[in-house]
């Protein structure tokens, strides 16, 4: 668990948490390993059961205020082509973070798609790992109501999309980002890794630079879900 709580290995995540693990439950996550600090209880299926006292709890757990219970569990990692079939099933665009270094932002962004009803994300080169271990507690768990998958730009190869960008384009009133094969978000330091995208601004009032990409994130998206409900 200490080891998983720094370093994901293929195949495997570590859930922290009963919201998140409930989240797991309910995607139908398979828990290997469920840990539940001593005097606590908390019901779910595992193939091994154990009870730590709060000192090992602690020591294992990556959260200041740790809730009390944390586990193992086997995860399915979709290929690019399942993201991609899974967007164009539900008509929307497919979202795509090019470079977001920070987890707590892939965690959020994960969290707010879900939310907004995207059926799938990728992640290029460069962008933190979704399945991480402060990823998926960012995401309070919803990163698992998502397809999820690694890509590379070939695997996009055809789609039409638009990137967030901090000025300079359209602004998210009129881009028609409901029809886009994709929405992608870049890095906050560096911004999108292609010239080549057509652009949407969140404009802001004057004076101020920019928005964290989470919550640009967050405005962008829920623009596309009320425009797919009207």
């Amino acid at each position: 668990m200490r080891r998983l709580a720094t370093r994901r290995e293929p195949g495997f995540v570590l859930l922290e948490g009963p919201r998140v693990l409930a989240e797991a439950e309910a995607a139908g996550l398979e828990l290997e390993l469920l840990a539940v600090r001593e005097g606590e209880e908390f019901t779910a299926r595992s193939d091994q059961r154990v009870a730590l006292s709060p000192g090992v709890f602690r020591a294992v757990t990556q959260t200041v205020t740790p809730r009390g219970v944390i586990a193992i569990a086997r995860i399915r990692e979709p290929d690019a082509r399942a993201a991609l079939e899974a967007a164009r099933r539900r008509r929307w665009p497919l979202v795509v973070l090019d470079g977001v270094q920070d987890p707590g932002n892939v965690g959020a962004i994960c969290r707010t798609a879900a939310a907004a009803g995207a059926p799938a994300l990728v992640v290029l080169e460069g962008t933190a790992d979704p399945y991480g271990a402060k990823a998926i507690r960012a995401s309070a768990g919803n990163v698992f109501r998502l397809i999820v998958a690694r890509a590379g730009w070939s695997d996009l190869a055809g789609l039409n999309g638009y990137g967030a960008a901090a000025s300079g384009g359209e602004p998210l009133a009129e881009a028609p980002l409901e029809n886009a094969g994709m929405i992608v978000f870049g890095s906050e330091a560096h911004g999108l890794s292609r010239s080549d995208l057509k652009l949407v601004t969140v404009q802001l009032s004057e004076g101020v630079e920019s928005l964290n990409v989470a919550a640009a994130a967050a405005l962008i998206l829920f623009q596309i879900r009320r425009r797919l409900a009207a």
